[in-house]
């Protein structure tokens, strides 16, 4: 219990210390000192929003690493073009590309070929997976007294759209013998329904001799994601964490991750937790595991972290208190790149505290 009192603190100390995420437009207006960029060349068009606005800024960048999923070329070759040429005017020909593998390694590896005390991570086009190795070097470098700022656009349009889900349900009526998660497993967005499952590098965890098991389980847009965590263990109890949009037009997300991982959730309690405010979900995943329904008082924690970029920062935060805690995710087998989501959004950022300073 005594270690419990102290994680607990140490867990709530972090939030109250954190920054809050702010408008990434407005902090270009306030920052004057240069700053160097590290950013993910991915598949979505939204990961070219950091670069284009620091550009448009006219904002001096000492230095620009863009990290390149080497093992997926052809996935990610769509905006290429674009993504070099945005860092090589952003940076003045300063620029490299480093293989991103999905660890922290590359981001080690970035940070020490930029010079400069001032360090902008773009996460947009990170895995969840690869954004806890690139969260612990990049916390190390804030304890060698580095300032990291992490930053990340939305885009426009989230996959799946309204329409889409509006057809699902209009495809369930005409059928028997289906459910809507088979359905919507089966569409054609975001992910196929093959998954492997792994745990998070560095996040592993550990299992105490004699506790039962405990999941807190993010609802994914795509049930496969979660059946599959489900099926590698028997958990004696569950809690699920259903996404609150940031956008009031995007509220119908929040009863529809609700209905198409009906067949999932059963009778296991769920709790509504916002897909904005890093800060404000480690309180709440803080809450789960100390308060109420304190799971870590009777179980071993797993945690499976398939939810917004923010919800698993939190998610890293927490589990970098309190090491017990074991971070497990699934990697679908086929993406949807087309069908992922639309345009560049809103773009936000704060600066990173380590969890263990």
């Amino acid at each position: 219990m005594i270690n419990s009192n102290i994680e607990l603190r140490k867990c709530i100390d972090y939030a109250n210390r954190s920054d809050a995420e702010q408008g990434f437009e407005e902090w270009l207006v306030k920052s004057k000192s240069p700053i160097a960029l590290i950013f993910v060349e991915g598949f979505e068009e939204r990961s070219l929003g950091i670069a284009e606005k620091l550009v448009q800024s006219g904002m001096k960048v000492s230095g620009v690493v863009l990290g390149r999923y080497i093992n997926k070329l052809e996935l990610n070759k769509k905006y290429r073009a674009r993504f070099e040429k945005l860092a090589d005017t952003a940076s003045h020909g300063n620029w490299q590309v480093v293989e991103n593998r999905n660890d922290g390694l590359w981001v080690e590896e970035a940070l020490g070929w930029l010079d400069g005390s001032n360090v902008l991570l773009d996460i947009t086009g990170m895995s969840n997976r690869g954004l806890f190795g690139a969260l612990d070097a990049a916390a190390a470098a804030c304890r060698s007294g580095r300032n990291v700022y992490v930053s990340y656009s939305e885009p426009k349009v989230y996959w799946p759209k309204f329409e889409h889900w509006e057809s699902i349900k209009q495809d369930l009526s005409g059928k028997t013998g289906t459910t809507i998660s088979e359905l919507v497993d089966k569409a054609p967005w975001l992910f196929g329904y093959e998954h492997r499952v792994e745990l998070v590098s560095g996040h592993e965890g550990y299992d105490s001799p004699g506790n039962w098991r405990a999941l807190i389980g993010f609802l994914p847009f795509k049930p496969a994601r979660l059946a599959a965590i489900l099926s590698q263990e028997n958990y004696s109890e569950i809690v699920f964490v259903a996404g609150r949009p940031r956008l009031p037009e995007n509220a119908w997300r929040l009863s529809a991750l609700r209905e198409m991982n009906s067949s999932l959730i059963s009778d296991w309690n769920i709790v509504e937790m916002s897909t904005f405010s890093y800060r404000s979900a480690v309180k709440e995943i803080t809450e789960l595991l100390f308060v109420k329904p304190s799971l870590l008082e009777a179980y071993n924690v797993h945690m499976a972290v398939l939810g917004s970029k923010l919800q698993t920062i939190a998610c890293w935060a927490v589990s970098s208190l309190v090491s017990s805690v074991t971070m497990v995710t699934s990697i679908p087998a086929t993406y949807f790149p087309e069908s992922f989501s639309d345009g560049i959004g809103v773009s936000w950022i704060f600066k990173l505290l380590s969890p263990n300073a």
